[in-house]
């Protein structure tokens, strides 16, 4: 962790302040009948189709990290192939394999083309929200994203053998992050509930109706509701920012719970936005985007140089309730970091920030042949 982080996270204090406004804003939702209705909907709907699948993602690599697989070792046994392996890593569901990737460019592992072919293709926490609802879509965007990567990283890697290395931030402090001194047992009770939500969610994925009632009370909402409730008090307990939280590129247990609990927020945040808007304006907000016409992929593209997961998962929510086209979500797809822009810009801000810009070009370029060609 770079003191620029650590910079970052003080200079980001109210974001904790932030969370406990938000998390009452949840609350005061339940009070009024129709905001209520939204809320239960929209937070069983997230931990259903989104939250449990990014659980069992997220556990499947500390697995591999518990088996002591190498990544670093990988790729200097495979340097021919870095650039492919690298788009792979930033394809991953997540942001992860793209903070990885920024973090074997500190150590000179790595080339800068590989970092473009890690950030053009990662859809940073956004994949998982896509996978859950449009699956066939993911098919198409994911494999291109990956695709542009590769291709991308090697069309830059003859300019830039050597670029921007000297411009890493290496001072490296842990210690000045405040502790996680949350209960364990609020940890393994997360999991617990993990289980039964990950069958719900494999079941709702195959379109098979859920509807188990008690005394008119509908069971798999109840609970799904409470689960995400759960992960929202986690992350409002969390003391780090999300920034410093998505710095971190550690793989443990609890890791897997606090980003779980950060995706199952923003989805939440997203979800009842989206049907806030629509509900106040009766449909006509999103209705008229197709006005905007050829603009549209733009603004998404646009879209996806802001930090962060948050407005990428609102780009994929209404991507997947139809409201823009596969060429905006594409294009989004390749502009955006998702979170991994947070710490690649503490690792080597130069380095982020020109990569950033350089995935405008592709991205203006296959969403709009995308939009011609296909529509």
């Amino acid at each position: 962790m770079t003191e620029l982080v650590i910079q970052l996270g003080r200079k980001f204090q109210y974001l904790k302040i932030s969370k406990i406004f938000l998390f009452t804003c949840m609350l005061i939702m339940l009070i009024n009948d129709k905001s209520r209705e939204i809320f239960l909907s929209s937070s069983s709907d997230a931990y259903i189709a989104v939250s449990s699948f990014v659980g069992l993602t997220l556990l499947f690599f500390v697995f591999l990290e518990k088996k002591n697989f190498n990544i670093k070792n990988f790729i200097l046994k495979n340097k021919k192939f870095e650039i492919p392996i690298c788009s792979f890593l930033g394809a991953i569901p997540g942001c992860g394999g793209a903070i990885m990737v920024m973090s074997l460019f500190t150590r000179k592992v790595v080339s800068f083309g590989a970092i473009l072919a890690a950030l053009i293709s990662t859809m940073g926490d956004a994949a998982f929200l896509l996978i859950a609802t449009k699956p066939q879509a993911a098919l198409i965007i994911l494999p291109v994203t990956f695709l542009v990567g590769i291709i991308s990283g090697y069309i830059v890697q003859p300019f830039t053998k050597d670029f921007l290395k000297n411009k890493v931030n290496k001072s490296l402090n842990l210690e000045e992050l405040p502790k996680n001194n949350t209960s364990i047992k609020f940890y393994r009770l997360w999991f617990i509930f993990l289980i039964p939500g990950v069958c719900l969610g494999l079941i709702n994925a195959f379109n098979i109706e859920l509807n188990f009632h008690f005394m008119e009370v509908d069971i798999v909402q109840i609970f799904s509701f409470l689960c995400a409730l759960f992960c929202i008090l986690l992350w409002v307990l969390n003391p780090l920012t999300d920034i410093q939280m998505a710095s971190i590129h550690e793989n443990s247990y609890r890791r897997v719970v606090d980003t779980t609990c950060f995706v199952t927020v923003w989805v939440i945040v997203s979800f009842v936005l989206y049907e806030m808007i629509n509900l106040s304006t009766n449909g006509a907000i999103f209705d008229s985007l197709v006005l905007f016409g050829p603009f549209i992929p733009l603004v998404a593209i646009l879209i996806g140089f802001i930090p962060g997961c948050g407005p990428q998962i609102m780009i994929t929510s209404m991507y997947a309730s139809g409201q823009i086209p596969l060429s905006a979500q594409i294009g989004n797809s390749i502009s955006n970091d998702g979170d991994a822009l947070f710490p690649a810009i503490a690792i080597s801000a130069r380095a982020a920030i020109v990569a950033t810009l350089y995935s405008a070009i592709p991205a203006i370029f296959i969403a709009y042949l995308w939009y011609y060609l296909i529509g």
